[in-house]
């Protein structure tokens, strides 16, 4: 494949997300066919950088178009975009030979919009990075959402949290590639020999501070295809999510449940705690989902989870007062890991969060009358908006006096935090921010049932 088709490729792909497939299946049954590495790399990058700078792209784009880019052709629309985002955000590549292949791939899918293409690219060249943004102190909010490309009601409720500057600093990280966090698998292997072996095999790697399993590794190619991931030597987790298991503290031989267990990472961690030794319930309503836990158990060699196909809500089949450990990794809005998921920014509305939020309670509470009494629960989600976390919990709290929160202070494995961090740690809770951590947005809340 080379780079004309490459480009082809990331146009068809974005052209089936919007037409409601989802990013990640696409991508990966399209890399999958891809033999070159450098084309998968440059296929990734543009749908990737076209997905999460889609508002700034446009934006750039309508400078120079008479009509709303929303009437042009579909395919001519994502192929404006593709190689815009090439001249505006990509140095390596010279933007005339972006632009050449942009209109080739015009005249490969409509003849008679080549001149179109050729005419509103060379624009966008020419004009660059000026361009006649909001003004920053009169319209902060469409600013960032303008030159950050995220959706005008998210980064209102970030410029009311936190600021201009930190919402500034959010909405960029979220634009950069995710970094690749994996934790060891130390059931069969140390940290130290699987750096060993993953350098042997020509993966860069450096060492998490945060979390003792985790390593951040770079220069790999696709992850299936490593030696060490066959062998069950590692998986793939952000150390935000690394630490839910460690703040758990399961112990060898307890009984344990996730009631919302897929893919199965945090369940695979927690067995590795546990020394493989016990027995760990993984539910999930979906049956592909569990498959996932389950494919993901065996490659790891780890023998005590068991996989059951269950609403939350209910957990059918969990007696009660029968756990010694409970985790509620709830579903969320996912919004501490849009740098993750391209289009996430674009699939969710800010009346999600409220019905979510209603839904993490419902699973709590139900999860909650599994607790043996002087058993722990741990609530957690990947998102930074408080009425999924801090409300939650709180809530939670009020209608439960059976449970105490725990001082989480000397099970996070990185110290020390701010006195900001601190202090609602003491209180169980822990929030994690992309701007300030460096990790995916994340958040957990941890109690312990007692004798009432």
């Amino acid at each position: 494949m080379n780079k004309e088709n490459a480009r082809w490729q990331a146009v068809q792909i974005l052209l089936r997300v919007y037409q409601g497939s989802y990013t990640n299946l696409v991508l990966k049954n399209t890399l999958r066919q891809t033999a070159d590495s450098r084309d998968r790399q440059l296929i990734t990058l543009l749908v990737n950088g076209v997905l999460k700078n889609r508002e700034t792209l446009d934006f750039a784009l309508r400078q120079h178009l008479r009509k709303p880019i929303s009437a042009l052709p579909a395919p001519v629309r994502e192929i404006l975009r593709v190689t815009a985002y090439q001249i505006l955000y990509l140095d390596r590549i010279p933007a005339a030979v972006a632009i050449n292949e942009g209109v080739e791939l015009a005249k490969r899918q409509d003849f008679k919009f080549t001149g179109l293409v050729n005419s509103v690219l060379r624009r966008v060249m020419l004009q660059g990075w000026n361009l006649p943004w909001p003004d920053k102190e009169k319209q902060p909010v469409r600013y960032l959402s303008v030159r950050y490309s995220h959706p005008e009601w998210m980064v209102r409720r970030w410029w009311k949290r936190w600021g201009f500057s930190q919402t500034a600093e959010l909405c960029r990280l979220n634009n950069e590639p995710s970094p690749t966090w994996i934790r060891t698998n130390t059931l069969k292997i140390s940290r130290e020999e699987l750096v060993e072996n993953l350098q042997g095999e020509g993966v860069k790697v450096e060492l998490g501070a945060r979390v003792p399993e985790s390593l951040l590794i770079q220069d790999f190619g696709a992850l299936e295809r490593l030696e060490s991931y066959q062998a069950g030597n590692f998986t793939a987790q952000d150390e935000s999510s690394q630490l839910v298991a460690h703040i758990l503290q399961p112990g060898s031989g307890q009984t344990v449940l996730d009631a919302c267990s897929a893919p199965g990472g945090k369940a695979t961690h927690i067995a590795q705690l546990m020394g493989n030794r016990g027995q760990i319930l993984a539910y999930d309503i979906y049956p592909h989902k569990l498959e996932l836990v389950r494919k993901l158990a065996e490659r790891l060699g780890i023998k005590i989870i068991q996989p059951v196909l269950g609403d939350a809500r209910e957990l059918p089949g969990v007696k009660t007062r029968s756990m010694h450990r409970v985790l509620v990794d709830a579903p969320c809005s996912g919004l501490g890991i849009i740098r993750r998921k391209a289009d996430l920014r674009w699939q969710k509305q800010e009346t999600d969060i409220q019905v979510l939020a209603k839904l993490q309670l419902q699973i709590l509470e139900q999860a909650a009358r599994c607790v043996v009494v002087g058993g722990e629960l741990v609530y957690s989600t990947c998102t930074i908006e408080p009425e999924e976390n801090f409300e939650v919990a709180k809530t939670f709290r009020l209608n439960h006096p059976e449970f105490e929160v725990l001082d989480i202070t000397g099970t996070i494995p990185f110290m020390p935090l701010e006195e900001q961090d601190l202090k609602p740690a003491r209180k169980g809770m822990l929030q994690l921010l992309t701007q300030r951590h460096g990790t995916d947005g994340f958040f957990l809340a941890k109690f312990r049932r007692r004798e009432v």
